[in-house]
């Protein structure tokens, strides 16, 4: 049985709502079809049924005939969205290229005034995912105080999406846990000659918080229901000093070999 909550899901997340959605699968059923049929179809008022035809054919779904008595809608394939898609790609792509120099106009309006050391606040999934997002850009490598895997915080198709980030960055990651064993599963993708990761044991530190040190900035990470929040430390000293007791840490932990 076809699965519409499946369809009108995907087509939502390109900005398509369940109503257009609805008058889209409709039309497939239909066929060639004009617009009063498919209000009754539908249950849609008529006017609000034109909206959604327009709103379909701009994203390449619908096709529109005009004819001596009235205009004639066809459903297109589902895979014309590709169009939709490799537009929205081409927006994004800008809007990242563009963000350097908004970052820098921004501080050029600051000047000297701005701060040295900041405090950035992250709330909710999203902030999380954000902070998380910031580690991925850090300059050749990153330090963390591992309470649990990404994939276990976060959803495991954003946690895939960072460690991907990470190869193509060539970033090298240095993993302190109080697990002893790890799996390749848990990790993938990595690189294994740029991951490293070792275990230190709960008597010694329990790591029951999540911390990354990376560039100037020291991350603290509460994924728990109750906080979903993230502390982004922008402090050179502080970080110096979170680096040397990391390493210190380090030292005194035994390697894991991560297990295929």
């Amino acid at each position: 049985m076809p699965n519409i909550t499946a369809i009108q899901n995907y087509l939502q997340k390109l900005g398509i709502t369940p109503e257009t959605t609805t008058t889209y699968i409709e039309l497939v059923k239909l066929g060639p079809s004009g617009a009063l049929p498919l209000a009754k179809q539908t249950g849609i008022a008529r006017t609000q049924v034109y909206r959604h035809l327009e709103s379909l054919q701009a994203a390449g779904l619908v096709s529109a005939e005009q004819l001596s008595y009235g205009t004639m809608y066809r459903s297109l394939p589902i895979e014309n969205i590709e169009g939709l898609l490799a537009s929205r790609e081409a927006e994004t792509a800008s809007l990242r290229t563009d963000l350097r120099s908004m970052s820098d106009a921004l501080q050029a309006i600051a000047g000297s005034a701005g701060p040295k050391a900041t405090v950035r606040h992250y709330y909710g999934l999203a902030g999380l995912k954000q902070a998380n997002w910031n580690l991925v850009k850090a300059h050749k490598e990153y330090r963390v105080f591992e309470a649990a895997h990404l994939s276990e915080h976060l959803d495991a198709a954003f946690a895939r999406r960072c460690r991907e980030r990470e190869i193509e960055r060539g970033l090298t990651s240095y993993d302190l846990t109080n697990a002893t064993a790890v799996s390749a599963a848990e990790i993938e993708p990595f690189n294994p000659a740029r991951t490293y990761i070792r275990h230190i044991d709960p008597s010694v530190l329990q790591i029951n918080f999540e911390v990354y040190i990376y560039d100037d900035v020291v991350t603290l990470l509460d994924y728990s229901p109750e906080q979903r929040l993230a502390l982004e430390i922008h402090h050179p000293t502080l970080h110096a000093l979170m680096r040397q007791l990391f390493d210190a840490m380090w030292s005194m932990a035994t390697p894991i070999t991560i297990q295929k």
